[in-house]
């Protein structure tokens, strides 16, 4: 691993636990990487909070310097706006008695030593069929633009503050052959919520157990789709440090094996480890073992992260580092959903669910998917133009993630 990736983290270990930066120093160029790790993984105050005060960053260039703190600063400022206002709709919606479970977002970064710094793009909710629509009138009534998706998922947007939220009836796309059935998982949802105070109000969310499941679940699914960051894993390590003593960790185990997660889980925690600063004391593993270390010399376990924080670290927060890595996704999805993994015609010639998402009419009118083929193959060789390595580049990356998903045994 580069010297620049290993600083990286270790300044996130810092912020995380505020703690003491250990990695070394930092020269220039290895400063500019950091930024960039920083940027593509949003993580960038947490980042700015532990270099700020380094020997490193006050001998860094003034400009460097300057550009660092706005943009850390725009950051949080944008995010306690976000935060705010969703505080806002979500009390309009327990006043219309719209039954709201909230997850992700929000409720992570209440986890956090400065919940701002925590970015998150969006806000994710949970309401039940018959408020589904009811929710669209309230929120347009508020301001907001309604953006359609696709199915029981819709988002709208705040254009004064930037808030997105999204909102959804499941957990998981009912119609995902990759992960549709994942929603088994949750289906007494509304029946076991919680509540969480944040800053003055009870905001429903999901049981304890049934969030820590999702995260593992969500960060597969971001892998399918290009991958996942390290502030996912972050997520996945504080949440078990918050709230372990509420978790039945028999269950959770039992959930992930029976779905074939619980090697890829613990592969989440040898990295949280190894690189975040994880108190494994926090967690009861498989079969009530309460020291990691015995899970690591065991024959019946798999733990082997360097593969995993390879692919974490190169591709951002939500796989989107690189084209090549995001056209991987089809290939991935198609593993999972148990066809042929090195199927090249499926990832020129994908079928109407996976690109109704990027062409709308295909939702009316599936039957003009040789059309979006058409269009789909003109833009790539539009936007790769004289660059003939693009394709290889892709197909090479997929079979190995392909790979990784056989490692941590989520395909065979």
């Amino acid at each position: 691993m580069e010297k620049f990736n290993l600083q990286f983290l270790d300044l996130l270990k810092s912020s995380l636990n505020n703690g003491t930066y250990e990695g070394g120093y930092i020269d220039s160029q290895d400063l500019k990487q950091i930024y960039r790790l920083s940027e593509i993984h949003h993580v960038l105050p947490m980042i700015y909070s532990a270099l700020y005060n380094q020997e490193c960053f006050k001998n860094a260039d003034e400009e460097f310097k300057r550009m660092f703190k706005q943009v850390a600063l725009r950051l949080v400022v944008s995010q306690i706006q976000r935060s705010n206002r969703f505080l806002e709709l979500y009390k309009i919606l327990q006043k219309e008695n719209i039954e709201t479970i909230v997850f992700k977002g929000i409720i992570f970064r209440n986890m956090y030593n400065n919940p701002d710094d925590r970015m998150s793009s969006d806000e994710d909710i949970l309401v039940k069929q018959e408020d589904y629509d009811r929710i669209k009138d309230i929120l347009c009534n508020e301001g907001l633009e309604f953006i359609e998706k696709e199915g029981n998922e819709c988002a709208y947007f705040c254009k004064k503050t930037g808030l997105c939220i999204e909102v959804s009836t499941s957990l998981f796309p009912v119609e995902s052959k990759a992960y549709g059935h994942l929603n088994k998982v949750f289906e007494n949802i509304f029946e076991n919520s919680i509540n969480i105070n944040i800053d003055g109000i009870d905001i429903k969310t999901l049981s304890h157990e049934q969030h820590l499941i999702y995260i593992v679940f969500h960060n597969m699914k971001h892998f399918l789709h290009g991958g996942f960051g390290i502030r996912q894993v972050a997520d996945f390590s504080k949440y078990i440090e918050t709230y372990n003593q509420f978790i039945n960790w028999e269950k959770f185990w039992s959930n992930l094996k029976i779905l074939n997660y619980d090697t890829f889980a613990l592969n989440l925690i040898d990295i949280s480890l190894k690189y975040l600063g994880f108190d494994y004391t926090k967690a009861i593993y498989p079969e009530g073992v309460r020291d990691f270390n015995i899970i690591i010399n065991s024959k019946d376990y798999y733990i082997n992260s360097d593969d995993l924080i390879n692919d974490i670290l190169n591709a951002g927060v939500f796989g989107g580092s690189t084209k090549e890595r995001k056209h991987t996704a089809l290939m991935t999805l198609n593993a999972v959903e148990g066809q042929n993994n090195t199927n090249r015609f499926k990832a020129i010639f994908p079928n109407v669910d996976y690109l109704k998402g990027s062409y709308t009419y295909l939702q009316k009118h599936p039957i003009l998917l040789p059309i979006a083929w058409t269009q789909r193959i003109l833009s790539y060789l539009k936007k790769n133009k004289n660059n003939t390595t693009s394709y290889i580049n892709t197909m090479e990356l997929g079979k190995q993630r392909i790979e990784l998903l056989k490692e941590y045994k989520i395909i065979k």
